[in-house]
């Protein structure tokens, strides 16, 4: 026990006193920095433009179009349904040519976003309608102009309006007809669990981004850490000295636990400077006007991101550790752990693809295999209903895979780290553990 202590506190400080760890850790807190205080940055770019209304210029022969359009704007605003629009009422002119010059000039000045223009229309008709603005690749089908649109539905509504009252239908009845129906939702579970709200989910699936990504990243960087390190010491040679002074299992479980602590440390300034900056008056009052409470926070989720966190790390760990110990030279190592590399990359990418579907099949599957299930069950905690069988189910798959990798790993560490040369064969492997334990 001594000497695996040895092990782990000399590859714990070792690697902290390296430049690649120092200048990684400031290149990751500068980088988390910027994106938890990008919402607050991004508002302080548009807050000058951010209470301004959009002017929409209104010609027409009667003044009742821009008074009915000023009404349906002013109510819709009221009840946050729609941007700013400030309608500005314009006289007709002459001719077409007149008016085109005055609304290119309107334009040009930017008192204006665009004119909506109204033909005369005999009595009881609704005027045929043409909005021009400088936008000239605008159209209505695709979206284009959110202001255009707001213009049609409310042009609609008011047309609406108008025919039901000239059918004789009463203000009042009218007003009644149009009153929006109360519909709540409320999510149930199939299988009793706890539903999380609204805005638990929304806090959920940030959290649970953020934490799959960083799990990711840390797994494939730090496990990758392990492979590189018992290679440079096997071909340095100084891999004949550390066995000849220990055993060959406490050198790799040492080297494993200490990066481990060493991603863990890691990730803790990561955690502490998210919350500094969380507690920054201007991302203090991003937040609350996203609707966002903290105190929703799922903290048995971080409880899970860590057990997930250490089960991944030593599954990959583990076979990072075996492969470093059959290669010789330190260029060898990245194409020697590639396949592994895939499985991470694959466990990532439906992750990602089971945050917008975390109870689909294929999900469900993927998070009972040991490669896959730091993040795939890691996913279906966060942000769908496991059931608790399916979440026990899960983590001793995983940690049964941990213990028998970790046998495995041991068994050709062993005999894999004073073998040079080529890269041996698994005939080759296997006769050599033969010959070890005879």
């Amino acid at each position: 026990m001594n000497n695996m202590m040895t092990v782990i506190r000399f590859t714990l400080f070792n690697r902290l006193k390296t430049k690649s760890f120092k200048i990684s850790t400031l290149i990751f807190v500068l980088m988390i920095s910027l994106v938890v205080n990008l919402p607050a940055i991004m508002e302080s770019f548009a807050q000058d433009d951010g209470d301004k209304a959009v002017k929409v210029g209104v010609m027409a022969a009667k003044p009742e179009l821009s008074e009915q359009l000023t009404q349906y704007f002013a109510k819709a605003q009221e009840g946050g349904l729609t941007a700013k629009i400030e309608i500005v009422p314009m006289n007709r002119a002459d001719s077409a040519e007149a008016e085109n010059a005055l609304i290119r000039e309107k334009l040009k000045a930017e008192e204006v976003k665009g004119v909506l223009v109204a033909a005369e229309a005999a009595q009881g008709e609704f005027p045929a309608l043409v909005y021009k603005t400088e936008d000239a690749g605008f159209s209505l089908s695709s979206g284009g102009d959110s202001t255009a649109v707001a213009l049609q539905t409310a042009l609609q509504t008011i047309k609406m309006n108008a025919a039901v009252i000239q059918s004789g239908i009463d203000s009042a009845v009218l007003a009644k007809i149009q009153e929006p129906v109360k519909l709540t939702s409320e999510s149930i579970s199939v299988n009793e669990n706890p539903v999380k709200s609204k805005e638990e989910m929304g806090i959920a699936f940030v959290l649970v981004y953020a934490l799959l990504f960083l799990l990711y990243m840390s797994v494939i960087g730090y496990g990758s850490m392990v492979s590189t390190e018992i290679t440079a010491e096997k071909s340095s040679r100084v891999m004949e000295i550390l066995i000849s002074s220990g055993s060959p299992l406490k050198q790799m479980f040492g080297k494993i636990i200490g990066i481990c602590l060493l991603g863990l440390l890691q990730l803790v300034l990561i955690g502490v400077v998210v919350a500094v900056n969380l507690m920054f008056p201007w991302n203090v009052d991003v937040i609350k006007d996203m609707n966002i409470d903290l105190s929703l926070l799922p903290l048995d989720l971080l409880a899970y991101f860590l057990l997930f966190y250490l089960g991944g790390f030593f599954i990959y760990a583990t076979i990072f550790a075996a492969i470093g110990s059959l290669v010789s030279r330190s260029e060898e190592v990245q194409q020697a752990v590639m396949p592994v590399t895939i499985l991470i990359i694959v466990a990532f990418m439906s992750a990602m693809f089971g945050l917008q579907n975390p109870d689909a099949p294929f999900v469900v599957v993927m998070s009972f295999i040991p490669f896959f299930s730091p993040l795939i069950m890691f996913l279906r905690i966060g942000l769908g209903t496991p059931a608790a069988w399916e979440i026990i189910l899960s983590i001793g798959i995983m940690l049964g895979s941990i213990f028998a990798l970790g046998w495995l790993a041991a068994k050709i560490y062993r005999t894999g780290v004073l073998m040079y040369g080529k890269r041996p064969s698994w005939k080759e492997l296997r006769k050599a553990m033969k010959a070890f334990e005879g």
